[in-house]
Order: C-alpha cells, then sequence, then structure tokens
C-alpha cells in the first residue's frame, strides 16, 4: 500500500479495538411524552427499544487534557441510556505526520493511541464496552465518514477539539461538526466555570417552538435518570418605549395595543411551558426572562442556574433554511460555560445518522 493512501482515505487507516468491561447495562432511559396541556410522563409498561434516547455514542478525543472529562460526559450519557460507546481519536494527516506514512510507525502510533484511551477508560464507570478506534486523516472527515458507518446519532466532542479556535471559539473540527452532522452533538468546555453546584440541574431554553419541546424530553429524560431538577428558561424581548416627541397621532394607541399583545403572548406561552414540566421533582420551575436580548439573558441565567448541562434545540422558531445552527444556539454555543447538548432530529425514529447516509455538505467535502 502506497504511502499517499495510508495518509488520507479514513476507512483504510482504522483499527477498532473493544475495550471489554464488567458489569451490565445501566438502566436504560426512554423518551418520555409531551402531551400539550398536560405533565411529561414517562412510559414505563411496554417501552420498546427504539424509545432510547441515544443508541450510539461517540466520544472524540484528542491528547489535550480536556479528553478525559470528554470521555467522562459520553459515558455518563451512555450509561444513562443504554446506548453503544465508540471512543475515536484522529491523528491529524499533513506533509510532516510521518505516524501516518510509514507503516511500521503507523502501526506503532496506533498502538500507543489504543493505550491511552485504555488508561482514560480504566478511570471512567462504563457499564458497556467501550469501543476504541484510531484514524488518520482529517479529524471532521474521518470523525463524520466513522459517524455514519457507525451509526452514531451523538458526538461529545470538547469546544476546542483539533484545532485552534475559530469564528465561534471552537476549534475548527469542532465547529464543523455542529454545524454539518446530522444528530446530536455534546459540546464540552475547555474550563467549567465554577465549582459544581451542590443541586444538580439541567437547564433547557425554550421559545414555545415545536424542536425546543422535542429538546425538552430529551432533558427531562436525562433530568430524571440523574435525579435532577429541571429549569426551563424562556426569554422575551421588551417592546420598544414609546416616544411622543417622535410619533403620530394615534402611535401610542397603537403601541399600547401591542405591549399588551406581546404581553399576553408571553403569559401564554409560559402557562404552556409550566404545564409541560415534569411532575417527579418540586425544584422543576420555569423561569421567565426579560430584556433588549433575550440571548444575552439567555447567557446571563445559565451562569446563575449553574446547571451541569444544557439542553437545547438546534433551530427555533426561526426557519432559515440556510442557517443549520440557530442564532441563539450559536450564541450559546460561542459562550459555553457549562456542557450543552445540541439536539438535532429529536423525534425517536429519526434521531440517528445511519441508514441512508445523506450527502456530505460542501463545507465538509472541502476539507483537505
Amino acid at each position: 500500500m502506497s504511502a499517499s493512501a495510508l495518509l488520507i482515505p479514513c476507512r483504510s487507516k482504522l483499527q477498532a479495538t473493544t475495550l471489554q468491561r464488567r458489569g451490565s447495562r445501566g438502566r436504560e432511559v426512554a423518551m418520555p411524552d409531551i402531551h400539550p396541556g398536560s405533565a411529561i410522563v414517562e412510559r414505563t409498561h411496554g417501552r420498546e427499544k427504539d424509545a432510547r434516547l441515544f443508541r450510539h455514542v461517540m466520544a472524540c478525543l484528542d491528547r489535550s487534557p480536556d479528553a478525559a472529562r470528554i470521555l467522562d460526559e459520553a459515558v455518563l450519557l451512555a450509561n444513562q441510556t443504554g446506548a453503544d460507546l465508540t471512543a475515536m481519536r484522529v491523528v491529524p494527516a499533513g506533509s510532516s505526520t510521518v505516524q501516518c506514512a510509514d507503516p511500521v510507525d503507523w502501526e506503532l502510533t496506533k498502538r500507543d493511541e489504543t493505550a491511552d484511551i485504555l488508561r482514560m477508560s480504566d478511570t471512567v464507570g462504563a457499564t458497556t464496552d467501550i469501543r476504541a478506534i484510531v484514524a488518520c486523516g482529517s479529524p471532521a472527515r474521518c470523525i463524520h465518514d466513522e459517524a455514519l458507518r457507525s451509526d452514531v446519532d451523538l458526538l461529545v466532542l470538547g469546544t476546542g477539539t483539533f484545532g485552534p479556535p475559530s469564528r465561534w471559539s471552537l476549534g475548527g473540527t469542532a465547529r464543523h461538526l455542529a454545524e454539518v452532522f446530522h444528530g446530536s452533538v455534546l459540546l464540552v468546555p475547555d474550563d467549567i466555570a465554577g465549582e459544581p453546584p451542590r443541586t444538580r440541574r439541567i437547564i433547557v431554553p425554550m421559545d414555545g417552538s415545536s424542536a425546543s419541546e422535542a429538546a425538552l424530553r430529551f432533558a427531562a429524560a436525562i433530568a430524571r435518570a440523574r435525579g435532577a431538577e429541571l429549569v426551563i428558561l424562556h426569554a422575551f424581548s421588551h417592546v420598544g418605549a414609546f416616544d411622543p416627541g417622535r410619533t403620530q397621532q394615534g402611535d401610542q394607541v397603537l403601541w399600547h395595543e401591542i405591549r399588551e399583545e406581546a404581553a399576553r403572548t408571553a403569559e401564554d406561552r409560559l402557562e404552556r411551558l409550566r404545564r409541560l414540566l415534569p411532575v417527579h421533582r418540586p425544584g422543576n420551575r420555569v423561569r421567565r426572562l426579560s430584556g433588549d436580548e433575550p440571548r444575552r439573558a439567555l447567557m446571563k441565567a445559565i451562569c446563575e442556574e449553574r446547571g451541569e448541562l444544557v439542553v437545547i434545540s438546534a433551530r427555533g422558531l426561526g426557519n432559515d433554511p440556510d442557517l443549520p445552527i440557530g442564532s441563539t444556539a450559536e450564541y450559546l454555543l460561542s459562550r459555553a460555560v457549562t456542557p450543552i447538548l445540541l439536539i438535532r432530529n429529536a423525534e425517536t425514529s429519526s434521531h440517528r445518522a445511519g441508514g441512508a447516509a445523506p450527502r456530505r455538505p460542501a463545507a465538509l467535502r472541502q476539507l483537505p
């Protein structure tokens, strides 16, 4: 096999090792139902396997000190959902990457990288086997291709994984995969702000869209499995102040009508969100936020609540097909202070990356 064939194709440069772990699979978490006008209820009888939140979790690990934290988060979700678990490391290919070009060096590199993953796996409490994969090539392409091939529906990445910060203050690979991967993505920040809170808390920003309600299903199931509080954050913008010196006669009446209608809409939405809250824990609540900039209000509340996980839909009320991630989700991801679970394709019947694999997006095809 030629050196070029070893360098570029991810598929020809894979080593997969299954790490056997004792113990039974953790309790599987099923997707709870949400019905308008009622609380979230979990199905306890007749649950099908397809109702699991995730089927296959892949942790993407580099050599940074944050890799162990990324694996911890992946193991936690895999244990709670009964998902298969894969740990993947990509050795970036380049003109000076001798480890990938030379077969002997590459074999030694694979062994070293696999041994490092094994050492990390010894420190986590996985209740299922961990499959380790070491690849060489473009990190984004290798991860994306392997995720499709292995039917992965949740990628777990660090915000600085495989590359320097980019326009989101995310590593290049993390940013690309958050945009183009067709499943969900859990992004773990390099530095988690503050000490762990005494009360376990899951936070879910909601705008009243069907996508945010689907994300609430995931958040509710995770909160129940962890015995955590569930906090819904709902932010809305103030109606601008009325300026009598710059308006025509009759505008004041119209302005008051608009403001009253906005207040009624916000209250109706809050009441609906309260009805959607699960009833299993007293600490569950809806927090109403207001201000000129809803995204900043959300970020401030996330810092104040000090939750261990934020769950948010990739898209909300905005429906621009050219945006892979909505503006609110993008804002929160770029300033992450706690792990953020970005939910995409939230219906369990379609929440998977595999099956009929979609064409690789242009942004990813252009990667070297």
